[in-house]
């Protein structure tokens, strides 16, 4: 049961389902949408083709043979013919794998091989484009699921917890091109219908309360003194590096922990009453000893709780403790909070001799030397040898070693904002004392349709709403369960869902209202604010200063942040960063924080170049990185500390600049134990220049890791792949872009030496990162690489327009797109090569600008 529910919520979610879905099916009837014809493969090659098949093909597949049942000559070039583009797929799959024609056949000349395939994979992507295309017109698009978490986040002024928000429950959506904005792919059936249900009354049961807050914010203090009190627990004081004192303790070394204490007044012994924002304090001091270096700290929750709360350096003396605090998500399951003191002094170290005499009994056990034993038994007793550590004399004097004193840990929670909350007041905005009754749940969604919706509503709409909650309130529903079945019935509506702009066949321009919401949902991924909206009902969004301005601060809102998400993540595509992990064995540097740091990486040098208005080109190479301290210890940096992320200057010579230098690309172009040239330098092409290669053969087969007795290199097992011409000729416009990369091994570590698989020992083969471009132009290595790609500004230039414009727009570039696209690129050129100079130019465009 819903907090605050009547008891009979399953007739009232059966209702309330027949009802969404009726409405649902009726409203999305009305907004129908129009495709337009795409085009097919490209007849000017035609005449090539035809010859191609009457060379090579018309022998077996002509009309006095049909091998197979399959006759060519007569192949319809319509690509957008289901029949044709199957038997089209079938004959590149034949000819990719060199089986047509058969084998006692002349063997066709291999550029006209190459000609024919290139010719029917083009004509396969047109028509995947077409697929996925609208003609140039914007088309009718569902937001997908992080906009619909953020609209809703906004709408409502909700914050959601860890594993609340709808991004948890709604599945992932479809892509093309990799971006999950684009229009066809963003299909509703019954199941997502479902979801978005479900979704809704979870939204619906948190942004709606009832009554007082079911734990009120109570603050609960542990005196870590009060540890020598316990009996259980006095043993510590006398552990080393454990020093109880009056009014506090002190520790050299391990841990101190809340032990049985902390309970919620009034639960049966839970810490943590309810899932929300807490404050966890700890009062301490530090005395750094003979190091100077600052005593670093760390909170954390034992037993199935969140781990690591806080880590920071205790800078407060002695004299004058002082009180660290962090306010983060808890949840109800999870048991004490703990204190550590981090790089502690070693209070015992291992004790030779006795490990010497403990391999000596073993040895003796072996061959059954009892007498042996005995005496070395004896020995060890003899000489107090009696466990594997004894003392160390370096900690004798405790005055040299850091110390951290610590008061007390306090939880304070749950924490909240303002009762009723933002979410609550958004919808019944007459506060405590308004009479409810229907006339208060109409004014109420007569507010907050229109900015649900993003436009305004009819009173037939309202109407509709406000007759659902009047029936739930006849049914004998309670008033604020009747709103929540009002507001889940708005949040499922295609009008919330959709991003509609009537229109008919004509272009036109947009309203101020579409202009602010398109807008919107490009920089921020959610709806316009106030802000936004206000400059739109004023008809000034169609003043270029005015819109100028906007761009500028939207981009400086934290909102921002979901073109980083959302762009910046598909663009890089970082969520394929640690699809394989790597081999533990063979790269012991790695671990899952260095993974999570290398996605991170990536995604906080967009985010930099992107604020701080820098050239997109520094993707290609730059002369700095973003990094923390794990990170870079990892890549050989110095003076960086903690967990956030900051810019630092590279040394001349460094491989770190750019995309291309960061472990996570790496990491995504190899499978655990190899790197992987081939899928590298795919990778490269398609985000760099957009230009992903033709797709191979299928069940073509990954590049074989070497076999027992053989100790080839990925680039030695290439060349042997390479030896089939029609594979060579594929792989001269791959390989270059990945083998330049060889430097960086498995988990994006710089190397000189072939390493990982079977390469061990100082005669493991030399890197070789050497390479010659499609262009011709060769490269002796990574840093000469790089230079040819910051020669190719313009490609970059033109590729990162037309991904953007995707992104912006819900829908690939099409043929007629091509001048707005040069435009934007000469746009990038004439502004320093900026995101924002990019978003400026395809805001101010006519393809952003109409319907």
């Amino acid at each position: 049961m819903r907090p605050g529910g009547p008891s009979n919520n399953s007739v009232i979610d059966r209702r309330q389902t027949r009802w969404v879905l009726s409405t649902f099916i009726a409203a999305l009837v009305q907004l129908t949408v129009f495709y337009s014809a795409g085009h097919g493969a490209d007849s000017t090659d035609i005449p090539t083709v035809t010859r191609f098949i009457s060379d090579n093909c018309v022998g077996c597949h002509g009309p006095l043979k049909q091998k197979g049942k399959l006759r060519l000559d007569s192949l319809s070039p319509n690509f957008e013919d289901p029949a044709a583009l199957r038997v089209w797929v079938e004959v590149m799959d034949k000819l990719n794998l060199g089986e047509m024609p058969p084998e006692e056949k002349p063997r066709p000349d291999v550029q006209a091989q190459l000609h024919m395939v290139k010719w029917i994979a083009a004509g396969l992507r047109t028509v995947q484009r077409k697929s996925l295309g609208s003609g140039g017109r914007m088309m009718l698009r569902r937001l997908n699921r992080a906009e619909y978490a953020n609209t809703v986040r906004d709408l409502l002024g909700l914050t959601f917890l860890p594993g609340e928000s709808p991004l948890e429950f709604l599945p992932p959506d479809a892509k093309a091109d990799g971006f999950d904005k684009v229009s066809a792919m963003l299909m509703v059936d019954p199941s997502l219908l479902d979801k978005y249900y479900e979704v809704a009354q979870r939204v619906a049961d948190k942004a709606i309360v009832r009554g007082d807050p079911p734990f009120p914010t109570y603050r609960n203090r542990f005196y870590l003194k009060d540890t020598a009190k316990r009996a259980a627990n006095r043993y510590l004081c006398d552990e080393p590096g454990f020093k109880c004192r009056e009014d506090d303790i002190i520790l050299m070394a391990g841990a101190t922990r809340s032990y049985d204490d902390l309970f919620y007044p009034g639960t049966k012994r839970k810490r943590i009453p309810i899932k929300g924002m807490y404050a966890v304090r700890v009062r301490a001091a530090a005395d750094p000893g003979s190091s100077g270096k600052p005593v670093r700290m760390q909170v954390l929750r034992e037993s199935g709780g969140e781990g690591v709360l806080m880590e920071t350096d205790v800078t407060a003396p002695p004299s004058s403790p002082q009180v660290y605090q962090v306010v983060l998500p808890l949840g109800v399951e999870g048991g004490e909070f703990a204190v550590k003191i981090l790089d502690p002094a070693k209070f015992t170290i291992n004790n030779g001799a006795y490990r010497n005499m403990e391999r000596a009994i073993e040895k003796a056990g072996e061959i059954k030397d009892f007498a042996a034993i005995m005496r070395t038994k004896g020995r060890m007793l003899a000489e107090g040898l009696l466990s594997g550590g004894c003392p160390n004399p370096e900690t004798v004097d405790t005055a040299k070693i850091p110390k951290l004193y610590l008061d007390y840990i306090e939880i304070e929670g749950p924490l909240y904002e303002q009762w009723p909350p933002k979410s609550h007041q958004a919808l019944f905005f007459k506060g405590k004392g308004a009479v409810q009754d229907i006339a208060y749940a109409r004014e109420m969604f007569t507010r907050f349709m229109p900015k649900a919706f993003r436009r305004p509503v009819s009173a037939g709409e309202v109407e509709s709403i406000v007759g659902l909650i009047k029936g739930e309130l006849d049914a004998g529903t309670n008033y604020e369960e009747a709103i929540r079945v009002g507001l889940t019935a708005v949040l499922t509506s295609p009008n919330f869902i959709y991003l509609f702009e009537p229109g008919g066949e004509q272009v036109r321009s947009l309203t101020d209202l579409e202009f602010a919401s398109r807008l919107s949902y490009f920089l921020w991924s959610s709806m316009p604010d106030e802000s936004l909206l206000a400059l739109a009902k004023a008809g000034k969004l169609h003043d270029p200063g005015t819109v100028s301005h906007e761009v500028d601060r939207m981009l400086a809102d934290p909102k921002s942040r979901a073109l980083v998400s959302g762009f910046g993540a598909q663009w890089l595509k970082t969520d394929e960063f640690r699809t394989t992990k790597p081999d533990e064995k063979l790269y012991r540097d790695y671990n899952d924080k260095l993974g999570q740091d290398m996605v991170a990486q990536s995604l906080a040098f967009f985010e930099y170049v992107l604020t701080k208005n820098l050239p997109a080109t520094n993707f290609l190479d730059s002369d700095f990185t973003l990094v923390n301290e794990r990170l870079a210890k990892f890549y050989g940096i110095e003076g960086v500390q903690g967990d956030a992320f900051g810019v630092v200057k590279l040394p001349a010579g460094s491989p770190r600049g750019g995309l291309l230098g960061q472990a996570g690309v790496m990491m995504r172009g190899s499978d655990g134990s190899r790197t992987k040239p081939v899928q590298r330098g795919v990778y490269v092409r398609d985000v760099l220049f957009n230009d992903p290669p033709d797709p191979p053969p299928p069940n073509v087969g990954e590049i074989e890791p070497n076999i027992q007795g053989k100790n080839l290199t990925v680039r030695d097992r290439l060349k042997q792949h390479q030896k089939i011409e029609t594979c060579a000729a594929c792989h001269r416009g791959i390989d270059p872009y990945g083998l330049a990369l060889e430097n960086f091994n498995v988990i994006g570590a710089w190397r000189t030496q072939q390493d990982g698989e079977n390469f061990r020992g100082a005669k493991r083969p030399a890197i070789d990162a050497s390479g010659k471009m499609p262009n011709g132009k060769t490269y002796a290595d990574f840093a000469e690489f790089k230079k040819l790609l910051l020669d190719q500004k313009d490609r970059f230039r033109t590729a990162l327009a037309e991904k953007m414009f995707l992104y912006a727009l819900g829908r690939p570039a099409e043929p007629a797109d091509r001048g707005t696209i040069m435009q934007f690129a000469d746009a990038m050129a004439a502004g320093n090569d900026t995101f924002r100079g990019l978003i400026e130019a395809i805001v101010a465009s006519e393809a952003f600008r109409t319907k």
